[in-house]
């Protein structure tokens, strides 16, 4: 019987840790909009600095990334000892999500550069 209870106990807060866990750790994604008003408008040059700009960007959040992965390594390893650490995992994978609306946001850009027949080569993401 009191085992019973005792198992039931220690489920409902492992339970109760991984749905704060879930909830709280890391930061909500934020992703840029694929299309904005007036895109169409914009000249070729402002088409392909926001390129660039945008390549900058996802280089940063891939960096970020990379060290988000490493500390979550870090977290868990310590969480394993101790539970307070795995509050500070980041397992929500924004960085992911921003990464993947700015270059589906680059895909857009160049298109319109294409359309447009603007002269030169714009950077690439795979770059």
């Amino acid at each position: 019987m009191f085992k019973q209870k005792m198992v039931r106990s220690l489920v409902c807060v492992m339970l109760t840790m991984v749905m704060f866990i879930i909830g709280c750790g890391g930061h909500m994604a934020n992703p840029v909009e694929r299309y904005m008003p007036g895109d169409e408008k914009k000249s070729c040059e402002i088409l392909a600095s926001e390129v660039e700009m945008n390549l900058g960007e996802i280089a940063d959040k891939q960096k970020k990334a990379g060290d988000r992965d490493v500390w979550n390594g870090i977290w868990f390893a310590a969480g394993c000892f101790i539970l307070v650490p795995w509050f500070f995992m980041d397992s929500k994978g924004s960085y992911e999500v921003e990464i993947d609306a700015l270059e589906a946001r680059n895909k857009m850009l160049k298109a319109y550069y294409a359309e447009k027949g603007c002269v030169g080569d714009i950077a690439d993401a795979t770059e």
